[in-house]
């Protein structure tokens, strides 16, 4: 696996740390797309963006990471 992004891939990395208001973690968002696919972020970014505001215990970009991690767990990326 190479650690070079395609556009597609930046683009997506990007997207979601705009999504999440944390573009200071857009490295750690670039190294999950090369690990998950699209459709694993998406979900996990929809998951996210769904849950309330005075639900979330840090910050929005913190429980995205942590739902993904979780998810990873169950099954193949």
């Amino acid at each position: 696996m190479t650690n070079e992004l395609n556009p597609q891939q930046e683009r997506l990395a990007v997207e979601i740390a705009s999504a999440l208001d944390d573009m200071d973690s857009l490295a750690a968002h670039r190294r999950y797309v090369l690990i998950y696919s699209e459709a694993v972020l998406r979900k996990v970014l929809m998951k996210t963006l769904s849950i309330p505001e005075n639900q979330i215990r840090k910050t929005r970009g913190a429980l995205f990471t942590s739902l993904l991690k979780g998810y990873a767990g169950y099954g193949r990326h």
